[in-house]
């Protein structure tokens, strides 16, 4: 950049400097109504069973994708269960068969089949639980 370009961007950067406030707190009060935090459910706490390396490898890791992932993205699953509630219990009543419900599961969280699940009466949501596959 040239003398001329940085003098100009930096008048006009000066001259809006003093427009920019920082937020009143009726503001951020108002704001704070529009995020409801995420409900700690504790029917979906993870069970980590230490017994079975594979189940514990596979729940530790939704574990921790539900624990530090899933929560930043707020209440965003069509589904009650949530896909990731809905992976660990799978792999724990499932085992191996569980993964490709889960992914299975995940294929379908949209919405653009709703008539063909019902709606949850506590979450509004639709409503699909983990379901014991029979080999």
């Amino acid at each position: 950049m040239n003398l001329r370009t940085t003098i100009s961007i930096t008048i006009l950067l000066a001259a809006f400097a003093s427009q920019a406030t920082p937020q009143s707190s009726e503001e951020i009060s108002t704001f704070r109504g529009l995020v409801r935090p995420a409900e700690n459910n504790p029917e979906y706490s993870l069970k980590i069973d230490p017994s079975n390396e594979l189940r514990l490898i596979l729940t530790g890791g939704f574990a921790f994708y539900k624990t530090f992932v899933s929560s930043q993205d707020g209440m965003v699953c069509t589904f009650y269960p949530s896909c990731s509630s809905y992976a660990v219990a799978s792999i724990q009543t499932n085992g191996l068969l569980g993964i490709l419900d889960a992914i299975d599961r995940l294929t379908r969280c949209n919405g653009l089949s709703p008539e063909k699940y019902p709606i949850h009466e506590h979450s509004q949501r639709y409503y699909d639980p983990v379901r014991k596959i029979s080999h």
